[in-house]
This record gives structure tokens, C-alpha cells and sequence, in this order.
């Protein structure tokens, strides 16, 4: 996995009981089409048999692993950012998969587009069985995507993404429930990110996705919104996050998503408005999405 002519890569692994799933997730990093990789792995205090597969693997093919006691997903994103060597940083969870040339197509964007700080691409979601389940279009954009994000117009997913060494290190992560949110609305307002029209990662949905948990994320996202409530948009971005969280919880809880946000999106901004539509169609039919 080295070839000293080409930009090193260092991709980080945090893993916490994913047995049935880590040894996939680093065997798509040991395969990928690109050579010059340093695959860090720290399993954050696992529970199951995660510490012994991925042991064997190390044994195997000579990368990296540490195991602690369980410190939670901050702390071990930081100790794998300070054992970090690359010239660009690439993310990835124990239970996800990359595409077998991830790394190269990333790599390739940022050599010739020396203007982004950052760079991300598509992604489908796949099953338990890692069958595709269904593949996530949103309005992707690249550049000053700021408002983009602060707006929820598409969400970059961290395994997506391949990140400049000195940027990835500019900004702080906070201990959020959805950490991966804040960090890249902190890039975005200083840096360009560049976007690749090609899926390079599979994300795994597992299904425990209840309305006690849509509650729990939607509160998060509020916090971190609620910082930039000094920016111009964040009376049209709250309203646009109001829409969503709507659509998305009437999903798992129609009667829940009615109570808790139709009464903030009662205004003459929404009557034009075709998301909100959308969002209030979602509450009436009640459909899951999947």
C-alpha cells in the first residue's frame, strides 16, 4: 500500500462493534485502486468480536490498529487525526464501504483543482447485506457552498469526502450527535469544496431509525443552525430546516411531525413555496421513505 511518487493518504477508521461489518469496510480499503495509503484503525472500546477481526486483518496485511477503552467518537476522530501523516485526510466509518477507486478519483480532482480545500462526490445506501437500497440525489453543488449547507439543500457525508492536510486541522470538532454537520459548515465559510458527479462510497442504514431518534438528530441540527444566527439567511435557512424535519419525521410519526413544526411553517412565505408542499403531501400520505 505505498508507492512514495504519489500524495499520501491517510484514511481514518474509528470502530466500535461493527463485527458484522469491519472487516468489509477495510478490505475496501486495502483493495482500492491506489497504492500510497495509510489505513489507521482505533476500535473505541467494542463489545463484540470487532477487536479480533480486525486483529486478524492487521496480521494480514500490516496497517495500523489500536484499541482503547471507549471514549466516544471526538475523542477517537482526534487521536486518529494526530497519527494522521497524509498529505490529504480521507474519513470512513467501520461499517461503510468505498468504491474500489475512491481514493485515486478524489486524489485525481485535487491534484488538478488545486482551488478546493476539499472535495466530495455521490453516495448510495446499501442494507445489512450490502445490497444497494436506494441511491441519495440531492441538488449537489460545488465552491462557496456555505449557504448551500446552512440552508440543508444536500448534505455532504463525511466517507464521501477527501480533505487537504492543513485544512482538515484549521477546524475544531465539537462533541455534536451529528459532528460531521458543524465541521463542514466551518469549512465551507472559509474554504471552497469541490464536488465529482460519481458515486464513491456505499453508507450502511441500518434500521433503528425511530421517531425518539429523528427527534434527538433534529434537535442537534437546531443547535448548530442556531450559531450562525447572525448570517443574512438564517430566517429563510430555519424555514427551509422546518420543511425538512417536517417531511422527514412524518415518515416514522405523522401526527408528531404535525404538532411540532406545521405551526412554525404557517406563514405567507411557505404559500409559494414548493417544498413546503411537498413536506405537508409527506404528513397527509404518511409515506416511509426507502
Amino acid at each position: 500500500m505505498n508507492n512514495q511518487k504519489l500524495p499520501l493518504v491517510s484514511v481514518l477508521i474509528p470502530s466500535y462493534n461493527h463485527e458484522k461489518f469491519v472487516e468489509e469496510a477495510i478490505m475496501s480499503v486495502l483493495h482500492q485502486t491506489y497504492s500510497n495509503i495509510q489505513l489507521i484503525v482505533i476500535d473505541d472500546g467494542s463489545t463484540d468480536n470487532s477487536p479480533f477481526i480486525i486483529e486478524r486483518l492487521q496480521e494480514e496485511y500490516d496497517f495500523e490498529y489500536y484499541r482503547q477503552k471507549n471514549h466516544g467518537l471526538i475523542y477517537t476522530l482526534n487521536k486518529l487525526g494526530s497519527l494522521a501523516k497524509g498529505d490529504y485526510i480521507s474519513l470512513f466509518s467501520s461499517d461503510d464501504v468505498y468504491s474500489l477507486d475512491k481514493i485515486k478519483t478524489l486524489v485525481d480532482f485535487l491534484e488538478l483543482n488545486n482551488q478546493f480545500a476539499m472535495v466530495y462526490s455521490k453516495i448510495v445506501t446499501i442494507n445489512s447485506e450490502s445490497d444497494i437500497v436506494d441511491s441519495i440525489e440531492e441538488r449537489y453543488k460545488q465552491g462557496n457552498i456555505f449557504y448551500n449547507l446552512l440552508c440543508g439543500d444536500f448534505f455532504i457525508n463525511s466517507i464521501t469526502t477527501l480533505i487537504k492536510r492543513d485544512v482538515y486541522f484549521k477546524f475544531d470538532r465539537d462533541d455534536s450527535y451529528i459532528d460531521d454537520f458543524q465541521y463542514w459548515l466551518k469549512l465551507s465559510k472559509n474554504e471552497k469544496i469541490g464536488f465529482i458527479d460519481k458515486v464513491t462510497a456505499y453508507y450502511r442504514k441500518h434500521n433503528n431509525h425511530l421517531s425518539s431518534n429523528l427527534i434527538k438528530m433534529q434537535s442537534a441540527e437546531r443547535e448548530i443552525i442556531e450559531k450562525y444566527s447572525e448570517e443574512p439567511g438564517y430566517k429563510y435557512a430555519l424555514n427551509e430546516w422546518h420543511i425538512r424535519w417536517m417531511s422527514s419525521l412524518a415518515c416514522e410519526n405523522r401526527l408528531l411531525a404535525v404538532k411540532t413544526y406545521l405551526p412554525k411553517l404557517i406563514s405567507l412565505r411557505n404559500i409559494i413555496n414548493i417544498r413546503f408542499y411537498k413536506a405537508l403531501a409527506r404528513v397527509i400520505i404518511g409515506r416511509r421513505k426507502g
